[in-house]
């Protein structure tokens, strides 16, 4: 069962994670990512007086889930392993209301069902902040937010089923997860499933982000191309730009599962369905193929750099050669003049003893 726990990607970018960025940045990162919320004309108002928040925040690569479990047993917490090595679950009070807790492994995240960014940033993510593994910097957290709303009577699922086009299961309705939460055990594994769904969007978004960024700084050096002007950086900082490149697009390509379906997906149909859809919903594909077409760019960038480096190190190394050897000319002619005076000079003197 715990199979079932890897299910659905939903994303939708807030900007609360942009407030600490110039107004340009932020207007860029808003237009590029976000996207309107829409509430689902099929759900009774009755339900969608129930909507609650689900919030994501990528804060590291990865969390060791060992210490996560240590220090939240130590803060009287009781986490809950959903999958092994993958997440784990633990439940959250405040204001009354009692919600859940992912922690995603290896996507860095968090995630919270029933409290909004600043409940999550303030409250929740301290809890675990010690058990991140190689840290982002607060100001490259990305979050994701929107609605959900879970039924856990009969009576709302019944409804559902009878007077619109949703089945039993937990599903997606226009732009809200709907969770099927009448047996608190297979709801809390959908729960999860969209958990990692969404904590994928933030990972993509982190690397979005810094590529764009990367782009922004060599833009300098391509104008400069342009122009004709000679380039002010030097071979190291390109090397460390390419480095910088290859290692953006092995996470994304490589070290993750960012660019294809878990396997953890394959034994369970359901969810293998509810994470293409909500895939699909969030244009996680699209997405992944401008970041990997960025890269070609940015990539293509640096080596140009790189040609134009290497060229002038060539031009360099062939005028030290000209000098040399026109210091090895200079010195040749020096000596030939050392020895034409040496025989001029006994010329004239056997020619005066000639006299």
């Amino acid at each position: 069962m715990f199979l079932r726990s890897l299910a659905n990607v939903r994303l939708f970018h807030t900007t609360s994670s942009l407030l600490r960025s110039s107004p340009d940045k932020i207007a860029s990162r808003v237009l590029r990512r976000s996207r309107q919320v829409k509430r689902p004309k099929t759900l009774e108002s009755s339900l969608l007086t129930r909507l609650r928040p689900v919030t994501a925040i990528t804060t590291a690569e990865s969390y060791d889930l060992s210490r996560t479990v240590e220090l939240l047993s130590k803060k009287g917490y009781q986490p809950a392993t959903l999958i092994p090595n993958e997440i784990i679950s633990f439940k959250y009070l405040h204001d009354g209301f009692r919600g859940d807790i992912m922690v995603l492994a290896q996507n860095g995240s968090v995630v919270s069902w029933g409290f909004n960014e600043s409940v999550l940033r303030d409250e929740i993510l301290p809890l675990v902040a010690e058990a991140r593994v190689n840290s982002l910097q607060e100001v490259q957290f990305e979050s994701e937010d929107l609605d959900y709303v879970e039924l856990e009577d009969k009576e709302d699922i019944s409804k559902l089923k009878q007077n619109y086009s949703l089945g039993d299961e937990s599903s997606m309705e226009n732009e809200v997860i709907i969770i099927n939460g009448v047996e608190p055990e297979s709801g809390l594994l959908d729960k999860a499933a969209f958990s990692s769904g969404i904590s994928r969007s933030t990972r993509l978004a982190v690397l979005e982000v810094a590529l764009d960024s990367h782009i922004e700084k060599t833009r300098e050096f391509t104008e400069s191309l342009s122009r004709g002007k000679k380039l002010n950086i030097s071979e190291k900082a390109v090397l460390q730009s390419t480095g910088r490149l290859f290692l953006m697009r092995g996470k994304l390509n490589l070290y993750s599962e960012l660019i294809e379906t878990p396997d953890l997906y394959w034994s369970e149909p359901q969810l293998e369905k509810l994470y293409r859809q909500i895939s699909r919903n969030l244009d996680i594909q699209p997405r992944i193929s401008i970041l990997n077409k960025k890269l070609d760019y940015a990539t293509d960038e640096a080596r140009a750099l790189m040609a134009v480096l290497n060229e002038k190190k060539g031009t360099r190394l062939e005028w030290i050669i000209i000098y040399l050897i026109t210091v090895e000319v200079c010195f040749e002619l020096y000596h030939f003049y050392e020895k034409y005076q040496e025989i001029f000079k006994s010329k004239k003197e056997s020619e005066l003893e000639r006299v």
